[in-house]
């Protein structure tokens, strides 16, 4: 579902907290036994395991890039994502701008229903045209001149796992088996094995962040600023060079 906007689709924004700890050496099924069943938030897990699928877009000077490198306080991330088994196969994605302010920050998020398309043997610019084409009959302005100023920078994938605590305040993702793919060669450049690290995201309201220090505390490791969107450019730039 699409966030409320105004009626010039400028999103409102209710800040949030997406805490990020990178475990590593430790397989997935002992993370959940010992730090997601085992603190005193009492999590379950909600939904089934589903593969994430993302397409990330820059301008041309990968700007959204360096300013997350840069630790810039104010930033935005671009990106298209959806759920499916097999990367090129899209299917009624959902388009999300992503903005940080400071150490909170939102999402701006925009169905594309009855959308379906394979991009297995398209290149940069066709999806970037395709997209653009579709966002033109949704007649959504902003949106179109956005991404007219933007293109696909990076490919990736990977399996997610949903849990809310007791108390429903709190969500964690573990994201694993990443993968990440060049936007002109994505089934050339796939990135398979790099990545056996599992992220645990911790999110939460802004209203919550006082209660959210004892379970960081419990969940054992340390808070890592992570972003998938620059490690992905980062192994593209290691496998390519």
């Amino acid at each position: 579902m699409e966030k409320a906007a105004n009626k010039n689709h400028t999103p409102f924004y209710s800040l949030r907290y997406e805490r990020k700890f990178i475990f590593q050496h430790i397989s997935l099924e002992d993370l959940i036994n010992t730090v997601i069943f085992t603190n005193s938030f009492f999590f379950k897990e909600i939904y089934t395991k589903r593969t994430v699928n993302n397409i990330y877009f820059d301008d041309n000077n990968y700007s959204f890039y360096k300013k997350n490198v840069n630790g810039d306080g104010i930033r935005e991330k671009y990106r298209i994502r959806w759920y499916n088994d097999q990367f090129s196969k899209i299917k009624n994605p959902t388009i999300e701008i992503k903005k940080k302010f400071g150490e909170v920050g939102d999402k701006f998020s925009h169905k594309l229903n009855n959308f379906e398309t394979n991009i297995e043997f398209m290149n940069r610019d066709q999806v970037h045209s395709l997209f653009i084409k579709t966002l033109k009959e949704t007649n959504h302005n902003q949106l179109i001149n956005n991404f007219h100023i933007l293109h696909p920078s990076l490919y990736n994938s990977y399996e997610r796992k949903y849990f809310l605590s007791a108390c429903e305040k709190f969500r964690i993702t573990l994201d694993f088996n990443m993968n990440f793919f060049d936007p002109n060669s994505y089934s050339i450049r796939k990135t398979e094995n790099l990545n056996k690290d599992i992220i645990l995201e911790l999110k939460y309201d802004n209203e919550h962040d006082t209660e959210s220090r004892i379970l960081t505390q419990q969940i054992g490791t340390r808070l890592s600023k992570n972003s998938k969107y620059v490690r992905g450019i980062n192994t593209l730039k290691f496998l390519i060079s």
